[in-house]
């Protein structure tokens, strides 16, 4: 082969090799060549929340009454919640050493060093469950009345659980069912802020200052 052929192979080649590296560099980095300094620009915004307080009709005598309610519009609703952790408190089936079937390891049958385990005080823990009614190892997760909307989704700031997380007696249900809305930090910190029975109890990194983050924490709470 001539030194013509070569040189004209040896730039094919380049030429490939160039586009090969190019391509995924044009795909997936940010169209100004650097990272983006706020990743919430990346996210998807959430549509409006639907205006609830024309459209719930009471009275309910209890949660799952509610429930019953919310399914006749969002009939999949409970089948994703039950999917989820919140609802299951266990992970995936894993393998581990010295056991020959899986098994699933979560907040439901696992020992942690604060609250050791549920089995101990079932009605208290079960009080942070994304579900009413579980008070032993007999709890049918499988029911769909038994998924608590409102503690994710009440916006009117009166809603609570109870024993087995059940709704705390006095409760309006009417008026939180009416109140409905996209989760907010108020709602997941009714859980996770109070773990272990008081803000910043169990979790020293999660506490009710996240509400309203300042500073640093805006960036990464999305304010």
């Amino acid at each position: 082969m001539d030194n013509s052929k070569k040189s004209k192979v040896w730039v094919i080649g380049a030429f490939l090799t160039l586009v090969i590296v190019l391509i995924p560099i044009l795909i997936f980095f940010p169209k100004d060549g650097l990272a983006a300094s706020d990743p919430w620009e990346n996210v998807s915004q959430d549509l409006p929340h639907t205006d609830h307080s024309f459209i719930v009709e009471g009275p309910f005598e209890t949660g799952q009454d509610v429930t019953r309610a919310c399914l006749e519009c969002h009939e999949d609703a409970a089948t994703e919640m039950m999917q989820t952790s919140h609802w299951k408190w266990e992970g995936d089936p894993v393998q581990l050493p010295g056991r020959e079937e899986l098994v699933t390891i979560g907040k439901k049958n696992q020992i942690n060093n604060f609250c050791i385990g549920v089995q101990g005080n079932w009605e208290k823990c079960t009080k942070c469950h994304t579900g009413y009614g579980w008070s032993d190892e007999n709890y049918d997760f499988d029911n769909q009345e038994n998924v608590d909307c409102l503690v994710c989704h009440d916006s009117s700031g009166l809603y609570g659980k109870g024993l087995s997380g059940n709704p705390a007696d006095g409760v309006d249900l009417e008026a939180a069912a009416k109140s409905v809305s996209s989760p907010t930090r108020d709602n997941c910190g009714y859980c996770h802020f109070n773990g272990g029975g008081g803000n910043a109890v169990k979790h020293g990194d999660l506490d009710q200052s996240l509400i309203y983050p300042s500073g640093e924490a805006d960036v990464h709470m999305g304010e």
